[in-house]
């Protein structure tokens, strides 16, 4: 009877055994190359890159805020030209592995490819996480965050800072423009901005978004068929994100497709062979990028 009932059991455990051996592997690989970055960290970021440090006021936090403005190539010698606006949260890891202290996004090489090759280019606004960052990304209190204010950043970004921006770029200042993405935490809190303010953010990139944070309640934001009319969304995740991460990630598509999203208003990616961490985000806005602004 023993035996019988272990021949019964065996197929399943081959089977566990072998899938627990590829997700090791999987990681194994992962680490390896994680390890080969941080050990030839170099200045990445292009000449157009600026680092403003410790430059923007936050009023309700009393503080000041270091902030990365990417212009496209074209953009000093064409002086009347406007340009679209990418918001990129834990944007210290947009254009410079020595910023980031880990392997950047390469969001300027993408736009310097697109701008060398006569396609749409953008200006990109990288934010810098706070100390408190999960106070920062998280909208609203709750118990595991307290001290939670992402409803006042998210408010910080969409008023004042999306001002002072259009005040001293040429950007095209309409919801048409104007794009909010991040990665993670930042990632839920791009999902949570572009339903929050829709009338700023016309465009969303949503990178492996941590919806777990307040998952009901974000899941339950609602916009109607009229305000997602002319929005352009993009999300993805990494293949070895686990079973949280890739549910979540596709709920979010299903939801904007359940509203009647087209394929050119809404892209789904799960980036082959990778985990959550800024390669897969890195090969994720290569995606996102030429199909936001297409030729």
């Amino acid at each position: 009877m023993k035996k019988k009932i272990f021949l019964f059991f065996l197929p399943g455990l081959i089977l566990f055994s072998l899938y627990g051996a590829y997700r090791y592997y999987g990681k194994y690989q992962e680490d390896k190359r994680r390890a080969s970055f941080y050990e030839n960290l170099t200045d990445t970021s292009s000449p157009t890159v600026t680092v403003l440090r410790d430059s923007i006021w936050i009023a309700y936090q009393n503080e000041k805020r270091t902030i990365h403005v990417y212009v496209p190539p074209s953009y000093e010698k064409d002086s009347t030209s406007r340009y679209p606006v990418i918001y990129l949260m834990d944007g210290e890891s947009s254009f410079n592995d020595l910023e980031n202290m880990g392997p950047e996004w390469q969001t300027d090489e993408v736009i310097n490819d697109a701008d060398q090759n006569g396609r749409p280019t953008a200006i990109v606004i990288g934010i810098n996480q706070s100390e408190d960052r999960d106070a920062e990304y998280t909208p609203w209190k709750n118990e595991d965050n307290p001290n939670a204010h992402g409803e006042q950043f998210g408010n910080w970004v969409a008023k004042e800072l999306k001002e002072w921006v259009d005040a001293n770029y040429r950007t095209d200042p309409s919801p048409e423009a104007t794009t909010i993405g991040g990665i993670s935490r930042s990632g839920m809190m791009a999902y949570y901005m572009l339903m929050q303010h829709p009338n700023t953010f016309g465009n969303a990139i949503i990178q492996s978004p941590s919806m777990w944070v307040d998952h009901e309640r974000l899941m339950n934001m609602d916009l109607k068929v009229d305000q997602l009319a002319k929005k352009k969304i993009f999300v993805s995740v990494g293949e070895y994100e686990g079973r949280v991460m890739i549910p979540h990630a596709e709920q979010i598509y299903e939801k904007f497709k359940a509203k009647g999203l087209r394929e050119a208003q809404l892209k789904y990616a799960q980036i082959p062979g990778e985990g959550h961490w800024h390669v897969t985000w890195r090969k994720s806005f290569a995606i996102a990028y030429p199909w936001m602004f297409p030729a």
